[in-house]
């Protein structure tokens, strides 16, 4: 059967059908998208809600502030941007690097770029006409929210090249007592309250299972502190990792005359097409003239992403057909069985990360690269070995094995001197992602089980700073000093969260991933719709809360 006669009678049923589920999702979500806005937001009442401000008087002492917020990424900028649309200026932003963009900064790798589409992985509040592409490089994400922090007059509250070193609640003064340093020096903060917008992808991890990596005398760099000065014509170069960086950073690396190019796999992804291409300037110029057009397209994006759920949470047979449609990508790109067989997953698609690239599977059969399946023992000075003995000489080594998911590098004391460290001794759970008990005006963004496997984060975001704005709103009405989230109300919460994410395929896709901790508990995903964690963090819940005048 020649390839055309397959396609029609095996591969365009299975694409009709994908297609009907995220044009009924698109429908139905638009359809719910209306009534909603009828229902609560119509006649000026969404711009009335958006207009309240905070009665606090901005009267505090030196170094005591209302608000301290750690990062400059989305949940950075994002948060700032709405403590000044509530008239709260007393605020101060903590960022470690020289610029604004967090994790967009820092990722500066070759090929770097995000996998949601661009009109969804921006602020609702501040679509962008001028993407360059359907998908964003890195550097145009970076730009955007630099504009983002002059348009809305955040960077004077920036303090750039500042760590924070430790937080620690003063329970007899009802603050938070910040640390930091800067140049060598050690200065001391206070603040109401505490917002962590580091993001869970902000710590670079490496191999902790690998031994002699110090041993290395070429030249080392992992994706997420790219080395710009390296020089890669003509030498022989290994790449760490098969997951989002590695995707994206090999096929860029294999292009600059390296001599050879080592891939070290340990379990192989599942790859689907980047749907991708250059935006014109016509179709530029009809956005910034209706922006309209752009908030329907942003809307239908989002509700066509939802029906993804379908399969990842619910279990659909969708999830059949998502399944055949990835492996008819992997076979039509990999002619050689052999190879297919080392880049075919054995767990359910979405169990792990699901990766969008159109150049990876043809980069590793390219003459002058090499994808290497057994597992590193170890690194000597020139070389890398494996555990069947092999040995590959390498000049240049990149690491490309993700982030310090499962740790939480900041030392956070709480009530009675309680450590953050020791609230998740066992496992990383927060109230709805966002508050633990026995810390008081805590609030984390993109915390435990606030992640998403197939929608933007960006969405999240803005619904948790939506909630801390409820609580401040709150706090202001009542003349209180803080808020606590009950212990009880916290266990049940994550109680339900993980069983819940048992039945999804993250749990039951027959995998293990970053997404788990060591004792297989999911504390990256949240495991249904992002609507429903929409509407779940409209309202700042009070009655869950301990409260303290």
């Amino acid at each position: 059967m020649n390839s055309t006669l397959r396609f029609i009678i095996y591969v365009l049923p299975l694409l009709l059908c994908s297609a009907l589920a995220m044009i009924t999702s698109i429908i139905v979500g638009l359809t719910g998208h209306f009534f909603y806005w009828l229902l609560f937001d119509s006649f000026g009442r969404a711009g009335k809600r958006a207009n309240r401000k905070i009665k606090w008087t901005n009267n505090q002492l030196n170094d005591e502030y209302y608000v301290i917020i750690v990062g400059t990424g989305f949940s950075g900028i994002g948060t700032a941007v709405r403590l000044n649309r509530l008239g709260m200026s007393n605020y101060i932003l903590f960022e470690r690097d020289a610029h604004v963009g967090g994790t967009w900064y820092a990722n500066q790798y070759p090929g770097c770029a995000c996998d949601v589409p661009s009109n969804l992985y921006s602020f609702s509040f501040e679509p962008n006409p001028n993407w360059s592409y359907y998908f964003s490089r890195q550097p145009e994400i970076r730009q955007y929210l630099e504009h983002c922090a002059d348009k809305y007059r955040v960077r004077p509250h920036i303090r750039f090249n500042t760590t924070v070193t430790q937080l620690k609640w003063i329970e007899d003064q009802q603050l938070w007592q910040v640390t930091t340093e800067s140049n060598n020096q050690e200065k001391v903060y206070y603040s109401r309250s505490v917002v962590l917008g580091t993001g869970p992808l902000s710590n670079a991890a490496y191999p902790t299972d690998i031994d002699g990596i110090e041993k290395f005398e070429g030249e080392m760099c992992h994706t997420a502190k790219w080395n710009k000065n390296t020089d890669f014509r003509n030498k022989r170069v290994a790449v760490v990792g098969t997951g989002a960086s590695a995707i994206q950073v090999v096929p860029e690396v294999q292009k600059m005359g390296v001599k050879q190019l080592l891939v070290f796999q340990r379990t192989p992804p599942w790859i689907v097409p980047r749907i991708d291409r250059r935006l014109t300037d016509w179709e530029k110029n009809i956005l910034k003239r209706f922006p309209i057009i752009q908030k329907l397209i942003r809307a239908m994006i989002y509700w066509g992403s939802e029906s993804i759920a379908l399969s990842f949470v619910y279990r659909w047979p969708l999830r059949i057909i998502d399944h055949q449609l990835a492996r008819y990508n992997l076979n039509r790109e990999v002619k050689d069985p052999l190879l297919r067989k080392k880049v075919t997953p054995t767990w359910d698609l979405g169990c792990k990360r699901t990766l969008l690239t159109n150049d990876w599977y043809s980069t590793i059969q390219k003459p002058n690269v090499k994808l290497v399946t057994n597992r590193i023992r170890e690194v000597k000075a020139h070389s890398i070995v494996t555990y069947d003995g092999d040995e590959y000489p390498v000049d240049i080594i990149i690491w490309s094995t993700g982030f310090q998911v499962q740790t939480f590098p900041l030392p956070v004391y709480g009530i009675d001197g309680h450590a953050l460290s020791d609230e998740w001794s066992n496992t990383i759970q927060a109230y709805r992602g966002v508050t633990v008990p026995s810390f008081p005006n805590l609030y984390i963004l993109l915390g435990p089980n606030t992640g998403l496997g197939h929608n933007s984060v960006v969405i999240m975001i803005e619904s948790q700073i939506n909630y801390i704005a409820e609580a401040f709103f709150h706090m202001d009405r009542y003349n209180l000093r803080s808020v606590e989230i009950k212990r009880d109300v916290h266990v049940q919460f994550n109680k339900e969260i993980q069983s819940k994410l048992k039945k999804t395929v993250w749990q039951s896709g027959k995998c293990r991933s970053w997404y788990q901790d060591s004792q297989g508990n999911n504390t990256a995903i949240w495991p249904d719709f992002t609507w429903l964690y929409v509407l779940l963090m409209n309202k700042f819940d009070y009655e869950n809360y301990i409260a303290r005048k």
